[in-house]
């Protein structure tokens, strides 16, 4: 037996050391043809409905049918014999994946459908080449959650055989090993624990599906008990109390809640109880999942995030919790009942989650906006992003502006020396102001040969895997009945300007973006906005200036910029990653300037169908002189047919006075809308020091201090 560092001295890592075996005396005293008839005749233990074979599996059967795997992006032709030691790609990641066993539930997924014996034959053969070669704790590194996930995927494909004449087929001496070997695994997994987060989660519910499963086993009880009470308590630090996974990375959070909601059906299933906190944390980062899926079920790709499907997971928590407004999710529209509120903060991580609508149906549901707003610090572990005021904006059926997702793990520069864990971690890939080019957190290189000018982690000299955090300060934010929207700023050890963002829903009909760089050192600096555009963008966007603004547009919907005398606009190629080890290529709209003194950037963000009846913005543009206290915009526009004039005033250096025909302000930040006919509509503000309307009569609203005034004509 192979032994990683984490077993040095040799004894078996399972229950089967000193114990007479893995299996209890009753089972284990059985022959192996005994013990194979017992278990193609047995009941078994209750679990949740197994999952349905995918086209995509049955596709991957085929491809280990034939050598080849697969796996993290790249396909290795390996053949039928093979050693399981050798990594034939650069990425570890690879191998780690492979040692999963990801393809075994393929392999029977495609036997069941087909009836096929010849997958049925792979699994077994490829089963017993790892036994044969293999050791627990060979990828140590992994600190057991491979051992975790490749038993997992072990029992799932053992329990999908059942129902079948599997045990006309599988060879006796071969279930017994492969059987004990489970055991031993789930043993080892004990023994080896991560501290916390995710990988404890995937350890100690592998070692609670093994307990419940396997009565037959002698560490059967241990394995229930110890898991259950150390995986709840895990499980309630995983998710924070705002329901958000601590790690702050969507995908981690969906895989994270997958296993959650597996443990807890499984456990009501055999009627073990567990505690009512736990599940109400978990409703609680059920509703984050709720919200941050996009209407078509996908979702943004925050910090290190392939994309996944939520309607699995949002249908399982519709059922387990009899919740009608996850149905209304998981449904598209089409079951349950919508969620009463269409904006969230999430106060411990810092996300924001902004819609414009629930719908009333499947086609309104589909149609509606979705923007994720990340004010967070940087999470748990070392799943962040450089990305402070980041965002996403999905609308009209699609999404716009993107994260570009993770990529890759490996830090290693490729052939042109690129290291792209850098890249997508970098601020620069991401929709928010990089300074100089450089990340608001400084990254630090796992690589033992980073590219040049990248300072390389070293464990006894770094305190964090990054540089010191970024900071945001002075957050302010109202999601109201009309207008939602958030101020803050985001200060970094890395250069002296500090970043302030305030992002605006706009009747939530399109965004408005102000981004203001205060620069006092008197040094030029180089200040790009980037928007990061969906792959489907590719190739179909195009850039025209006016003499007010600049406008990127593509089928249906534009990007408009401020245009000054100092501002370069482009479109610059750029990457998306949905899923590890693939990226696409998709334009990236870049507006730069360069500057001595505080400097500031107007953006409109706006979809054509983002409103019943149309959206169209006509005009950005500047209102007063330069050295005013007020910085004033204008967007002009129509709504379904209506015209309407919005008007935005921001006071981020000193507070003046702003005053037109019919409202006087004080204060940081004001939007508000005038009609077609110049009649008052609506304002939202931010704690005024002083707001007059003169002569309109107006529905107040106070939200921690800011203020939302509406027309009477918008209440009724």
């Amino acid at each position: 037996m192979l032994l990683g560092r984490d077993n040095p001295d040799g004894s078996r890592n399972a229950a089967a050391a000193g114990r007479g075996g893995v299996f209890a005396p009753a089972w284990g005293a059985l022959s192996d043809a005994e013990l194979l008839q017992y278990f193609a005749t047995r009941a078994g233990q209750p679990h949740p409905p197994l999952p349905a074979p995918s086209p995509e599996q049955l596709r991957n059967a085929d491809r280990v049918l034939a050598g080849e795997f697969l796996l993290v992006g790249e396909t290795h032709r390996l053949g039928r014999t093979f050693s399981w030691a050798h990594n034939p790609s650069r990425d570890k990641e690879w191998q780690i994946a492979q040692h999963k066993f990801y393809f075994a539930v393929d392999l029977i997924q495609a036997w069941r459908v087909t009836g096929d014996s010849r997958y049925l034959e792979a699994w077994i053969d490829l089963t017993r080449s790892w036994l044969d070669e293999m050791g627990t704790g060979f990828i140590a590194a992994s600190d057991a959650q491979v051992e975790a996930k490749r038993v997992e995927h072990w029992v799932t494909a053992f329990l999908l055989l059942q129902g079948s004449d599997w045990a006309k087929r599988v060879p006796a001496a071969f279930l017994r090993r492969f059987l004990s070997r489970i055991g031993e695994e789930a043993w080892y997994i004990t023994q080896h624990l991560r501290p916390s987060r995710n990988h404890r989660t995937f350890q100690l519910y592998t070692v609670f599906l093994v307990g419940v499963q396997f009565p037959e086993f002698q560490q059967h009880a241990h394995f229930v008990e110890h898991s259950r009470s150390l995986l709840s308590a895990n499980l309630l630090s995983d998710f924070g109390p705002d329901g958000v996974h601590i790690e702050l990375s969507t995908h981690y959070h969906q895989i994270t809640l997958e296993t959650a909601l597996a443990f807890v059906e499984l456990a009501q299933l055999n009627g073990i109880v567990l505690a009512p906190a736990l599940l109400v944390r978990l409703r609680q980062a059920l509703h984050f999942s709720l919200c941050i899926a996009w209407p078509d079920g996908s979702m943004p790709l925050i910090n290190d995030s392939d994309d996944g499907d939520h309607l699995p997971l949002l249908r399982q928590g519709a059922r387990l919790f009899r919740d009608p407004h996850l149905l209304w999710a998981a449904s598209a529209g089409s079951a349950g009942d919508p969620p009463l509120a269409v904006s969230h903060h999430f106060e411990d991580s810092g996300y924001f989650v902004m819609s414009n609508t629930w719908g009333s149906d499947t086609a309104s549901y589909a149609a509606r906006q979705h923007l994720f707003y990340d004010c967070a610090k940087l999470g748990e572990g070392s799943h962040s992003h450089y990305d402070a005021f980041n965002f996403c904006y999905f609308a009209g059926g699609e999404p716009l502006v993107v994260d570009p997702g993770r990529y890759t793990y490996n830090a290693d520069p490729d052939a042109q020396n690129i290291d792209w864990r850098r890249e997508f971690k970098s601020t620069r890939y991401h929709n928010t102001v990089c300074i100089d080019g450089l990340d608001q957190t400084r990254y630090l290189s796992k690589s033992n040969n980073p590219p040049p000018g990248v300072e390389r982690y070293e464990r006894g000299r770094h305190a964090l895997k990054h540089g010191p955090d970024a900071e945001v300060l002075d957050m302010h934010h109202a999601l109201g009945g009309v207008c939602d929207w958030v101020w803050g700023s985001v200060r970094s050890r890395e250069y002296s300007p500090v970043h302030t963002r305030t992002l605006v829903f706009m009747a939530r009909q399109y965004l408005f973006l102000f981004d203001h760089v205060r620069i006092e050192d008197d040094r030029n600096h180089e200040c790009a906005l980037r928007f990061h555009l969906d792959a489907r963008w590719h190739d179909r966007v195009e850039l025209r200036a006016s003499a007010d603004d600049v406008k990127v547009t593509a089928p249906g919907w534009q990007i408009r910029a401020l245009r000054a005398p100092t501002l370069a606009a482009a479109i610059e190629p750029g990457w998306v990653s949905r899923s590890y080890g693939v990226k696409q290529p998709a334009p990236v709209v870049t507006f730069t300037k360069h500057a001595s003194a505080s400097l500031c950037f107007a953006t409109v963000v706006a979809h054509q169908r983002a409103v019943p009846g149309g959206l169209s913005i006509r005009r950005l543009r500047r209102l007063g002189a330069d050295g005013a206290c007020s910085i004033v915009f204008q967007v002009e526009g129509e709504a379904g047919g209506a015209a309407f004039t919005d008007r935005f005033v921001f006071q981020p250096d000193i507070m003046g006075d702003y005053r037109d025909e019919q409202v006087r302000y004080r204060g940081r930040f004001l939007a508000y809308r005038r009609d077609g006919a110049g009649r008052f509509d609506f304002l939202c503000a931010a704690r005024p020091e002083a707001l007059v309307l003169e002569q309109i009569p107006a529905v107040k609203r106070s939200m921690r201090g800011h203020v939302e005034w509406r027309s009477p004509r918008r209440e009724a």
